[in-house]
């Protein structure tokens, strides 16, 4: 499967480098409008200082009579900025200008007496020039208006440098856009090959099917490295986990061969019964006047008990084998308060009719009349019958013997016998389904499932087994389950 990182959307390194774009964007734009805006401020500063010291070298004296005893005194370093001054008489109606907007023929606006308020600046522009105007009202001391006097002063050159200075940020601006963003790209491209090499090491262990590789660690404890650390927990327990479900195939497949194994030796034989009868007695049906043997009727009866028998074989296996299939499927035992002494002395009972060449002992078990648990008695008394049936089966001389036991809250009911007993290497394996050790194979009946049940059984009761056996001496199983307090 090929996996486009880009595909139809932006990979991470571009979503980080316009992210980090975005941001110094803003920066950018803070810092250019803060720097142009304090040189424009500084700058209007100054042309204002240059004005108010202009004016201050014009002295007027408010009265009806001030334009016969104005006086202008402009010191020349102000004169050299080209400082324009008009004087305007509203009681004679009369205008006087400095010498250069004279030689220059223009003749700056004033407005009318009636919109006169206040001191106040103003831009204006002479001949495509700019000027900053600042217009000054002169009045009497009843606040009568009686003139005007306008100073402005050339802000040409202030203007150029502003407007340079605006275009001097906008390209830096974007040169510096363009170095961060191959920086971005360059830094993100580093910053992220680390998580690159963990996509590649995935896609090389999703491609293969040994689960035994592992992403290389060489990177530090930051995110991505807890994140190649988190993937390879992951692929331990995705190794695990197929382990497992291998082993659990396995085990399956085990368990239907032998399963089908088991079945076809009593359907071989009902159907081989089946085909003696039908043999025989064809012959007779076909021949009525042909009179029949005994011992065809002993062959008969023969056969019909074979078939019954493996019939009755086959039925306990199908039981066993549909008890093994409810554990499997997670069935939860139906539990209730159970007297564990009524159970004993009910499988004692049942015991004494099983087949059996020794001895069938039952010890004191009194101790066992007050106590209780949590469990279910049919499930009890096929757990302790299916022991103590194996002890019968693999015990030919000696004894064998029930006993009763408490221990931390537990009651333990133990299954005692003399048999032929099992190798450690045999105990390991006694409770896998259809094991049977090879010492009891095609001598012993059975097919190697009691034990699988009776383990389930006492997972189902929170309980526990302990089996302890010698070769030639005998085996001791020794059920735990926990008392009702």
């Amino acid at each position: 499967m090929n996996r486009n990182l880009g595909g139809d959307s932006l990979t991470i390194r571009l979503r980080i480098t316009l992210w980090y774009m975005c941001i110094i964007i803003m920066i950018l734009i803070i810092l250019s409008t803060a720097l142009y805006s304090y040189v424009k401020y500084k700058t209007n500063q100054d042309i204002e200082s240059t004005i108010n010291k202009t004016v201050e070298g014009i002295h007027i004296a408010p009265s009806l009579d001030f334009w016969n005893n104005l006086r202008i005194d402009i010191s020349p370093n102000i004169a050299n900025n080209q400082v324009i001054i008009q004087v305007v008489d509203y009681i004679n109606q009369q205008v006087r200008y400095s010498r250069n907007l004279v030689e220059a023929g223009i003749k700056l606006q004033y407005p009318e007496p009636s919109l006169v308020q206040k001191l106040q600046y103003s831009k204006i522009s002479l001949n495509g020039d700019p000027f900053t105007l600042l217009t000054i009202p002169i009045l009497l001391e009843d606040r009568r208006l009686v003139g005007l006097l306008q100073v402005g002063i050339y802000t040409g050159k202030e203007a150029k440098i502003l407007h340079n200075l605006q275009w001097f940020l906008v390209l830096s601006s974007f040169i510096v856009l363009a170095i961060a963003f191959l920086l971005g790209l360059l830094v993100s491209k580093r910053a992220l090959k680390p998580l690159h090499n963990v996509i590649q090491a995935s896609k090389r262990i999703e491609n293969g099917d040994d689960l035994i590789k592992r992403i290389p660690r060489d990177v530090p404890n930051d995110e991505i490295g807890l994140l190649t650390d988190t993937l390879n927990s992951m692929l331990v327990r995705l190794q695990t986990a197929y382990q497992g479900l291998n082993e659990a195939y396995d085990v399956q497949r085990r368990f239907v061969a032998d399963a089908s194994h088991e079945l076809r030796t009593p359907l071989t034989t009902i159907r081989g019964n089946g085909d003696l009868l039908k043999k025989l007695w064809s012959n007779i049906v076909s021949n009525p006047n042909r009179r029949i043997e005994p011992h065809h009727v002993d062959l008969s009866l023969e056969a019909i008990y074979d078939m019954n028998s493996e019939a009755e074989r086959m039925t306990r296996l199908i039981s066993d084998l549909l008890t093994l299939a409810r554990s499997d499927s997670g069935i939860v035992m139906e539990k209730k308060t159970v007297a564990i002494y009524s159970v004993v002395t009910e499988v004692v009972r049942k015991a004494n009719l099983l087949p059996r060449t020794v001895e069938w002992r039952v010890a004191e078990i009194d101790d066992l009349i007050h106590v209780q648990i949590h469990g279910d008695s049919d499930y009890l008394q096929q757990l302790l019958l299916i022991l103590i049936d194996n002890a019968f089966k693999y015990t030919s001389t000696g004894f064998v013997e029930l006993s009763s036991l408490q221990k931390d809250g537990n009651i333990g009911i133990r299954i005692s016998d003399t048999g032929i007993g099992m190798s450690s290497d045999e105990l390991s394996n006694i409770f896998e389904r259809f094991y049977r050790a090879d010492i009891s194979r095609g001598k012993t009946p059975g097919y190697g499932l009691g034990l699988s049940i009776a383990k389930w059984i006492i997972e189902e009761h929170a309980g526990s087994i302990e089996v302890s056996s010698k070769e030639n001496e005998g085996t001791i199983f020794i059920v735990w389950l926990p008392m009702i307090s």
